[in-house]
């Protein structure tokens, strides 16, 4: 299990990874640049060597290409291409690895979000959870086409499988956008399919609600996940920003008096302003 966060005065974030409880491999990866404005999730495919490797070779071509001036969607298109020579160019890679990916990047007064597969992205805003992105599944085509109901797809036994996936299929991959504009009452939920609560806005919204730092909703979609069996690797990445989301207010503010617990301890004089 792996655990990142960061808090500064502009963005506050935390990310959890796990193999949960039934699996012995992660085959999820995932790439956290604050400064860069950038975080990216993957759900590797095809075993836990070819998909550990997958998603992360898509999480660092996506981060390399964004990092280059690429757009998003075409940094996508790049780790699409650079999944797909891994089997010519690693001797101990057979068959067809793939991954999933959805990414969030910030950028002055923009948000956007690339994705691939069933890895998904909600914004949280007015006390309410929407998901931005659209799952690429078999299911999801088959409730576009009103052949199934909501409830149906639930526990339809095709519900994971997908329609599309980086690093398999047609040299030019179709990935899904979304954007809108990026202000301080926003934040982000990133999650693989292990995560639970994805099916259920209004729970997600009730956690983001009631928790008002990164590091306790993932706690929570944590602790929800192993609850719920932990049957698959999930990986949960929160975002959001700035004094004027009362989200990041109340943990600024702990981070303040645990400076100020620590400079006294060591007998250090506190910073002035932070």
């Amino acid at each position: 299990m792996k655990r990142s966060h960061y808090n500064q005065n502009r963005v506050l974030w935390a990310v959890e990874t796990s193999s949960g409880l039934i699996r012995q491999h992660n085959e999820d990866y995932y790439i956290a640049r604050p400064s860069l404005g950038l975080w990216v999730l993957c759900d590797g495919l095809g075993g836990h060597a070819k998909g550990a490797l997958a998603s992360r070779v898509c999480a660092e071509a996506v981060m390399k290409n964004v990092m280059h001036g690429k757009t998003l969607e075409d940094s996508v298109q790049c780790a699409h291409e650079a999944v797909k020579k891994m089997e010519a160019e690693r001797s101990n890679v057979s068959g067809n690895p793939g991954t999933t990916v959805a990414a969030l990047y910030i950028s002055g007064r923009k948000w956007e979000v690339a994705w691939v597969g069933d890895t998904r992205v909600w914004l949280y805003e007015r006390s309410k959870s929407r998901q931005v992105t659209r799952d690429h599944t078999v299911v999801r085509q088959l409730l576009d086409w009103g052949a199934v109901t909501e409830e149906e797809a639930k526990v339809h036994p095709d519900r994971h499988m997908l329609s599309r996936v980086v690093g398999i299929g047609d040299e030019r991959l179709k990935v899904g956008i979304n954007s809108g504009r990026w202000n301080s009452r926003q934040v982000f939920i990133l999650g693989t399919d292990g995560m639970a609560y994805r099916d259920e806005p209004e729970i997600l919204s009730e956690i983001l609600s009631t928790f008002r730092n990164p590091d306790q909703v993932v706690d929570r979609l944590k602790t929800a996940s192993f609850e719920k069996g932990g049957f698959d690797n999930f990986t949960i990445a929160v975002v959001g920003r700035s004094f004027g989301n009362g989200f990041i207010a109340e943990a600024v503010k702990k981070s303040r008096e645990l400076f100020y617990i620590q400079a006294e301890m060591e007998e250090m004089p506190p910073p002035s302003a932070f």
